[in-house]
């Protein structure tokens, strides 16, 4: 039931630092290639960037938040660690 209890518990801490981090990777992302990058406005008259987003934030936040979540002993006691 423990073992079960903390499954849990790591999962739902991995589904919101994946969401927290992802979305502070790809808003970062965004600002920097909106600098470098020309607009245009189509003909609908909505305001088009000219570049396709990448998965790189994506991959690297969901690999941050399952170090954070499944490898860093938070809660052990100094017995289990060996």
């Amino acid at each position: 039931m423990k073992t079960y209890l903390r499954l849990i518990y790591r999962s739902i801490g991995f589904i919101i630092l994946f969401f927290l981090i992802g979305t502070l990777l790809v808003y970062i992302e965004t600002i920097l290639i909106e600098n470098n990058v020309k607009s245009f406005i189509d003909e609908s008259g909505i305001l088009q960037n000219d570049y396709e987003k990448s998965y790189i934030p994506i991959i690297a936040s969901m690999i941050i938040s399952y170090l954070l979540v499944f490898q860093i002993p938070w809660f052990r006691k100094k017995e289990e660690y060996s």
